[in-house]
């Protein structure tokens, strides 16, 4: 990479920040809001550095989630609980630090955003060594609350590490037979290494939103690599081989089984209506939900900040049996956005996640759209991106992604 990392310079205080915010993923959200302000410090205070150029289409494809927040702060005079919109608001803030302060970067190699995705894969490798250390050492115990549906500790978040674990596992097969990112001579061995452990580790693990997405990616993947080679017979051996993994996972990794068979025992409740606090019942009945809600307000929807609130009162409403403690928001990203600020609020996020993705395709910016089929997949059953840590992860390597296609 030929980059400048002084601390002098607006791109070399980036590197580092970049770094800290992408250590904080793994350790503490306290950093990743620390990092995350002294970025867009860095951005206004180095302002003279910088070359503006708005027309540009990577540019504006990094630039478009910020209509996010500033959608917030319109719906915001629309809230009937103003003190909890402006919590929402707050939690949003990081669709408009990290792109503002990546998108005028002066680094914009390939080699550079390989750079940080390497640096997550490694972090990725060292602390899944050290979940699985905990894991075997408290094996007979882990197996057994995964069978009750719960799951194994792991850092910050259990859905948004195995997302990150899904990401980094699919580059490095990408990395892997593409042999071109030049990071080092013993760059392959790294990447061959990390595809096999995040595999095992993803299925120790069996959080379904993160194996599905895995999976998904993985066979995009592998079509691309073998229409970009002409190797188009490595095609069907790859999907059975695919197709095989999961059936010799629940053969052979305990914790796999115990998940996969507690996902049957809860369908089977679910179809005989015994809902209770099983976790895919549960998420269903919020799904079914959040669509009867958006039906009653499809326009403006519930109001900014108010769901908790609008959720319970269609809970007493339509589902009083139901427990306060087993009452779900929508688990669904895109129905939670319809429910809380209607069409206007999903019109404006699919714009945010769809517009860079048509521009990956035009670029042929085979991460980004891997990135974008793990976090599109979670989010049809899981609120991805109302999280630090899940905004947080997507608009990092969003940002930098499109950014090295800058120049194209």
């Amino acid at each position: 990479m030929s980059q400048n990392f002084s601390y002098k310079s607006f791109s070399g205080r980036n590197f580092y920040l970049l770094l800290i915010l992408i250590f904080g993923l793994f350790s503490s959200k306290a950093l990743i809001s620390i990092a995350s302000v002294a970025l867009l410090a860095n951005f206004i205070f180095s302002y003279k550095e910088l070359k503006f150029d708005f027309a540009n289409l990577s540019v504006m494809s990094i630039l478009v989630v910020i209509l996010i927040p500033i959608s917030c702060f319109v719906f915001l005079l629309l809230s009937p609980n103003k003190n909890s919109a402006l919590e929402r608001i707050w939690s949003k803030l990081p669709f408009l630090l990290i792109p503002l302060s990546l998108v005028f970067n002066n680094a914009r190699s390939k080699q550079y955003f390989y750079f940080f995705v390497a640096f997550l894969i490694f972090m990725l490798n060292i602390s899944g060594i050290i979940v699985l250390i905990n894991f075997f050492y408290n094996l007979e115990y882990y197996k057994e609350i995964i069978a009750q549906g719960k799951h194994i500790p792991v850092p910050i978040d259990h859905i948004r590490y195995s997302l990150m674990l899904a990401f980094g596992g699919v580059s490095s097969i990408f990395f892997f037979f593409r042999k071109n990112t030049f990071l080092s001579k013993f760059d392959r061995f790294f990447f061959g290494f990390s595809a096999i452990f995040i595999f095992i580790l993803l299925h120790i693990l069996s959080v379904r939103s993160g194996l599905v997405s895995y999976y998904l990616a993985t066979l995009f993947t592998i079509i691309f690599l073998a229409i970009e080679s002409r190797k188009y017979f490595y095609i069907p051996i790859l999907v059975i081989v695919l197709a095989l993994s999961p059936y010799l996972a629940y053969h052979n990794i305990p914790s796999f089984k115990n998940k996969l068979d507690y996902m049957k025992y809860d369908l089977m409740q679910l179809r005989e209506g015994e809902v209770g606090h099983n976790s895919d019942a549960r998420r269903w009945r919020s799904i079914e939900l959040g669509w009867k809600m958006y039906r009653e307000k499809p326009l403006l929807g519930f109001g900014l900040g108010n769901m908790e609130a609008a959720v319970n009162a269609f809970y007493e409403e339509n589902y009083s049996e139901v427990e306060e403690y087993n009452r779900k928001l929508p688990h669904n990203q895109f129905l939670f956005t319809a429910v809380e600020m209607g069409f206007f609020g999903i019109l404006i996020l699919f714009l945010a996640l769809f517009f860079p993705l048509v521009v990956a395709f035009k670029q042929k910016n085979v991460l980004f759209i891997i990135l974008s089929i793990i976090i599109l997949s979670s989010c049809m059953v899981e609120n991805t991106l109302e999280s630090q840590l899940g905004i947080s992860f997507y608009l990092i390597f969003a940002s930098l992604s499109l950014k090295s296609y800058e120049e194209e």
